[in-house]
């Protein structure tokens, strides 16, 4: 009966505890996809998804290792290789091995004679649902994404499912969608089911009280709470270690070991006490850093050494246990912070009592199991514990998540949906509340995810003026320049997402979504639902159009040398106070700037541009106008670059756009040598972008055939002096007309 009872916790629960004989320590089996199950209510894991490797298609005749010896590529044989002595390191590793040998073996014994165990293990892995795309490559990779320089404009759209009660029992599911800065911001499902997001045509689940914050290295210090009564129970750290296999560092990026002595382990933990957990290899000088240098660098002492056993779904190990480089276990270092560990047992928790052994059928890519059940008895602190996992690949509920890929394992293809019956009978209960997403860190960007959009009368008249856009002929005459002056002084709150050159995170969009008047037309991929009207009529009307107007070139270059500082949208809601700096950028009127005038914008300006900014435009003013001594105008310098012809580039996705092309280096040289300041490659490819001279709508997108049809020079333009071949000719990048990608 004991056994029973305990099968039946296990179909429960996922945890199953072994006795080990011989030995003063426990065992325990894991089944990863029933506790994860466990916590979802409208979807469940595919074993064969999480198992994948378990599932593998048979090999087929012909593949090399079903091959038969002899018609292999010959090998040299009768040729055995000498064993290589061990050197120090090595030595101390196989001395830590042998001293848990008998542990393990233990361990894995227990679990041989555990016959009705592996009869459940066995049915297990039985499933006959599989993705076909799991590990396919197809899905997104976030390492890539978050290091481009457009990670600031990803995207993701989050639904959200509220239920609605029509009366007599009857009633139906809203969905609510929502989009989202995907990187460099705080992300918090605060709902009583699932959330689904959607991003480059791939499909999400999010756990319901999940936090996730998808960045890089140096944004992992948002994650620290504003009150230390706030700071997390359970730390679980699972760091990307350095390998020096050149397969494993194409597969898994690494990170420099030491850079995890700067992460902010200590002012993450709660000050009533905290658990760390940290994933550790079993490389000799990658334990001796953790236990000399990293843990006492995080306030951990004396730390309790756990291990998984990986196993294969008969039961059986992986791997060869005494195999000295793939053994089939790897370690868990566990040490408290902030508790007295001489104390013979906290309040409401146990202190660690000596290693112990876990035991489960690994994953793919190194995933790793679920370990709240399991330590949940250890946890210091109030309760329920508030937990975070740092290089995180996947979300748990109330688990706050960050690494570069949190989200590797919430795609679609892990999950089958469940049975929607009951789903729909929890979902239609009059008391639930409309599910939303709140900032859990005191950032301000992460405020303004919080903060609707407030009614204000110009973003109002912007979606009149949008609306009435709409609803004119499509060959409407084309707005004036006056038109361009009044919609500067329009729009409010910085929540779109415009160009995709701007190399500053912009605000994220309201949670309210916007009215897209014109629903019919494909804009590029950087303009969502919820982009601001305001920001959706400067991509339809300015954005990629030739200009030729001087005056109109020095304020379009001065804003894209702003973006170092801002982003489009808050240049475009401060356009008119940039036109106001500068005199309505009269290229004369801002090169007589003097010392009095400058320090004046330095501090009325102090919101829009740097003083180096400032320096710079001044400058520039001044040396524009030689520009135009020399050349007639500062339009024939510009467009001489390009043969006075647009460049028209057919990129189909926004991460194909460049942040800067030889051409635009090549004209940055030449304003650089000419005197010109704040020109960098990129702000130049930034500029020819606005200013028409490159046409990098998405080939998709319905301004993309109207900017490419427009005429690049007026009619009767007199002959221009040429630029030295050397910066006229263009690249082979630029020198066609259309580039094909």
């Amino acid at each position: 009966m004991e056994i029973s009872d305990e099968l039946r916790s296990f179909e429960a629960t996922g945890v199953y505890r072994l006795n080990v004989t011989g030995t003063g320590t426990g065992a325990t089996f894991l089944d990863p996809v029933r506790l994860i199950n466990g916590s979802y209510q409208r979807f469940r894991v595919i074993p064969s998804a999480y198992y994948s490797r378990s599932f593998e298609p048979p090999r087929q005749v012909g593949d090399p290792e079903t091959e038969p010896p002899e018609k292999r590529r010959k090998r040299k044989r009768n040729q055995k290789s000498k064993p290589r002595e061990l050197n120090a390191m090595e030595r101390i590793a196989e001395a830590r091995h042998q001293e848990v040998r008998h542990l393990l073996l233990s361990a894995h014994e227990s679990l041989i004679k555990d016959k009705y165990l592996l009869e459940r293990l066995s049915k297990m892995m039985e499933g006959k649902e599989h993705k076909l795309d799991v590990g396919s490559g197809s899905e997104n990779n976030f390492v890539e994404l978050g290091t481009s320089w457009r990670a600031p404009f990803y995207e993701i759209t989050i639904c959200f499912w509220k239920p609605h009660v029509l009366g007599h029992g009857e009633g139906s599911i809203n969905a609510r969608k929502t989009s989202f800065p995907l990187f460099n911001s705080i992300i918090s499902v605060e709902a009583i089911d699932e959330a689904e997001g959607d991003f480059q045509n791939r499909h999400y689940i999010l756990p319901r009280g999940s936090c996730f914050l998808m960045s890089d290295f140096e944004r992992v210090r948002d994650l620290i709470p504003g009150s230390s009564n706030q700071g997390y129970n359970l730390i679980v750290v699972d760091p990307p270690w350095e390998n020096g296999c050149v397969r494993q560092k194409e597969a898994y990026p690494t990170l420099p070991n030491r850079y995890l002595l700067y992460l902010p382990v200590q002012e993450l933990a709660h000050p009533a006490g905290a658990l760390l957990v940290l994933w550790i290899t079993n490389r000799e000088k990658l334990r001796m850093f953790v236990e000399k240098e990293l843990l006492p660098s995080w306030g951990v002492k004396d730390p309790t050494v756990f291990y998984w056993l990986k196993v294969k779904h008969d039961g059986s190990l992986i791997g060869d246990l005494d195999l000295f480089h793939h053994r089939p276990y790897e370690c868990l270092l566990l040490g408290y912070i902030n508790v007295n560990t001489d104390a013979k047992q906290g309040s409401n928790f146990k202190l660690l009592e000596g290693p112990q052994v876990i035991m489960s059928v690994p994953g793919a890519h190194s995933r790793k199991p679920p370990l709240e059940k399991l330590l949940s008895e250890y946890i210091p602190g109030p309760k329920p514990p508030r937990c975070i996992e740092l290089f995180a690949r996947e979300l748990f509920p109330g688990w706050t998540s960050w690494g570069n890929e949190p989200l590797h394992f919430q795609d679609s293809m892990y999950f089958s949906e469940k049975s929607t019956t009951a789903n729909l009978e929890k979902a239609l209960t009059p008391q639930l509340q409309m599910p939303g997403v709140r900032s859990a860190s005191p950032s301000p960007e992460l405020r303004r995810v919080r903060t609707a959009l407030p009614a204000s009368s110009n973003v109002a008249s912007a979606r009149a003026k949008l609306a009435e856009r709409a609803r004119s002929p499509a060959n409407s005459k084309p707005r004036g320049a006056d038109d361009h002056m009044k919609r500067g002084k329009s729009g409010g709150g910085e929540n779109g997402r415009l160009i995709p050159s701007a190399r500053r995170r912009s605000s994220p969009p309201p949670p309210a979504a916007a009215v897209s008047p014109d629903v019919g037309r494909m804009r590029c991929s950087w303009i969502s639902a919820n982009s601001d009207p305001l920001y959706v009529a400067f991509h339809d009307e300015e954005w990629g159009v030739p200009v030729h107007d001087d005056r109109t070139l020095f304020e379009l270059l001065t804003l894209s040398q702003a973006l170092a500082e801002l982003t489009w949208p808050a240049i475009l809601v401060k356009r008119e106070e940039f036109r106001e700096m500068f005199d309505g950028f009269n290229i004369a009127s801002v090169s007589e700037f003097t010392e009095k005038k400058i320090n004046l914008l330095r501090s009325n300006g102090s919101m829009l541009l740097s003083e180096q900014k400032i320096r710079a435009v001044v400058t520039n003013a001044k040396q524009l106008q030689k520009v135009v001594q020399e050349f007639g105008s500062f339009r024939k310098y510009c467009w001489s670059f390009v043969n006075h012809k647009p460049i028209t580039n057919c990129f189909r996705y926004a991460r194909q756009v460049p942040t800067k092309t030889p051409k635009a280096e090549a004209i940055s040289k030449d304003l650089m040598r000419r005197g010109f300041q704040c020109v960098g490659p990129t702000t130049i490819y930034s500029f020819m972008q606005v200013a028409g001279i490159v046409n990098d709508h998405l080939s998709c997108c319905f301004r993309f055939k109207a900017c490419r049809q427009h005429k690049a020079t007026e009619n009767n333009v007199e002959a221009e002096p040429a630029l030295p071949e050397s910066l006229s000719s263009p690249s082979s990048e630029d020198s066609e007309d259309v580039v094909n990608h």
